[in-house]
């Protein structure tokens, strides 16, 4: 029998990529208890972050609504209780031993009325003490701005009566007035606060082709199964192409899912709250599917690369976290340095997919750059990837050695 020539190993076979694509999906899809959990969690992300931030705005909402606060001795001030009781705000004692709560991050804020309150505001100035912990997040930030202002207004008010009683018009007080004009549009108010879409689908997008991406490479040279399928004769890059194909129409499989959850969420789910901030058009959800859709491919061809050095599938998923790792926190480091917008941005994978998102959500303007250019550094990726899997597949130590 004539072995195939190196050329035809290395040629190009449109039959040889449908059929390894073919199999390959459908021997993973064979295994229906991991193929499910990872179709239906990749539909029920939507649902879930939607319902959980929908429940968040209300809390935050009724909070305000309520307009309660909480005050110690509030008896000690008449004055200041009054201005709170005009401001329809309802005072509660706190309890007993709220500054342990506080620092435990289970009571609000709280402020401290002393005992000579009124005495020291008849002859001048009375101090009052505002205790809270701003290092715990599960306790209300909210409540801590709400006493500031209160005591902020009745100092105002206080001020400007006794002005008054002087003889001086209170508008003294006030050198320059601000007239405040807010350039920020619904759509990019609900932006902020629902950044984590954008960043979550990036996350799926990478996670959701993981598994698939290291068993078609360590997962087959643990189980020996490799070297008898390079030793068919078929061209060696047709076949890391069509697995390469098999990976990435599993993860854009579950783009699409995680897109359909949004959609379906959004369309049939009660979410006033979510509703009333932002609803995503037929062109916003095209404009997310032209980013991700080429994003997971290319991170798919990236992960196999990878996980082609590793001699099994726990070894091979060790070195592919890595990349997990370093590609999930590119937005956030770019988030906590506060990063304007630039054209740079759109040559670094997951931080250019991550800008041109947040400005589909918030409804700016696009321009072709902003896609193309995501889009050729995907393809540059996917190309290099592919290309340096097809070497690696020829080399002795990496097809044999398994310990």
């Amino acid at each position: 029998m004539k072995m195939p020539t190196k050329s035809r190993m290395n040629a190009l076979n449109f039959k040889t990529i449908f059929t390894v694509l073919k199999k390959e999906l459908r021997d993973h899809l064979r295994d229906r208890r991991t193929a499910l959990m990872i179709f239906v969690s990749s539909i029920a992300v939507g649902p879930l972050v939607l319902i959980g931030m929908s429940y968040f705005i209300s809390s935050i909402e009724e909070k305000a609504e309520k307009r309660e606060v909480f005050v110690q001795n509030i008896a000690h001030a008449p004055q200041l209780a009054n201005f709170m009781a005009r401001q329809d705000f309802t005072v509660k004692e706190p309890k007993p031993d709220f500054r342990e709560l506080i620092g435990q991050g289970k009571h609000d804020a709280v402020l401290v009325i002393p005992n000579d309150f009124t005495e020291k505001f008849v002859t001048g100035k009375a101090d009052v003490e505002l205790v809270y912990d701003d290092t715990r997040q599960d306790a209300s930030a909210q409540s801590i701005g709400i006493l500031r202002r209160v005591v902020q207004g009745f100092n105002r008010e206080v001020s400007g009566q006794r002005l008054v009683a002087r003889g001086i018009s209170g508008k003294i007080l006030t050198a320059v007035e601000i007239q405040e004009t807010n350039m920020g549009t619904p759509a990019q108010r609900a932006a902020m606060l629902l950044f984590i879409i954008p960043w979550l689908t990036l996350i799926v997008g990478i996670t959701g082709c993981m598994a698939v991406a290291i068993d078609m490479t360590a997962g087959e040279r643990e189980r020996g199964s490799l070297e008898p399928l390079l030793m068919n004769p078929i061209s060696r890059v047709s076949m890391i192409i069509g697995k390469w194909l098999a990976v990435a129409c599993y993860g854009m499989g579950i783009v699409l899912l995680l897109l359909a959850g949004f959609w379906a969420t959004l369309t049939f789910y009660p979410l006033p709250k979510i509703a009333s901030v932002v609803t995503l058009s037929s062109a916003q959800y095209l404009g997310f599917a032209v980013m991700l859709l080429p994003f997971t491919p290319a991170i798919g061809s990236l992960q196999m690369l990878i996980a082609t050095y590793g001699r099994s599938f726990k070894e091979a998923q060790t070195y592919v976290s890595y990349l997990y790792t370093v590609v999930s926190f590119i937005p956030v480091i770019a988030m906590f340095a506060q990063l304007k917008d630039a054209t740079w941005q759109l040559f670094v994978p997951m931080l250019g997919q991550m800008m041109v998102l947040t400005r589909i959500l918030r409804g700016e303007h696009l321009e072709a750059m902003h896609f193309l250019i995501p889009l050729g550094i995907c393809l540059a990726i996917a190309l290099f990837s592919v290309t340096m899997l097809t070497r690696l597949m020829g080399q002795e130590k990496i097809i044999f050695a398994r310990s």
